[in-house]
């Protein structure tokens, strides 16, 4: 199912709004693009870890007893995966989970 972005979404009905909702609209909109790009980026890492173990989607869902639809989802950035999901994932691949501090544009990893 093919998505629309939020931009998309809101372009018929934006003429009509006052120019504080104008100006809501492009705040959410910038959030809702960060939001979405991070789980594509995480869904990458996910399909990269898989692909690395040599693993199918299918091998993975038998291994790791997710449905092969969710594993597919998450692998493309459409899933809200659960923490349970997330350790039985990387339980299956060998792997755990770990918070990490985000690096912020203009500084450098220690």
């Amino acid at each position: 199912m093919p998505t629309r972005s939020y931009e998309d979404v809101v372009a018929k009905s934006r003429d009509t709004w006052s120019p504080d909702a104008v100006k809501l609209s492009e705040r959410l909109s910038s959030q809702l693009e960060a939001e979405v790009s991070a789980q594509v980026v995480f869904g990458r890492h996910i399909a990269t870890a898989r692909e690395s173990a040599h693993l199918s989607q299918p091998q993975l869902a038998k291994q790791s007893g997710v449905q092969q639809a969710d594993i597919s989802r998450i692998e493309r950035g459409l899933g809200n995966p659960t923490r349970d999901t997330l350790v039985k994932l990387a339980d299956a691949l060998g792997m755990q989970l770990v918070l990490q501090a985000k690096e912020s544009h203009g500084s450098q990893p220690a």
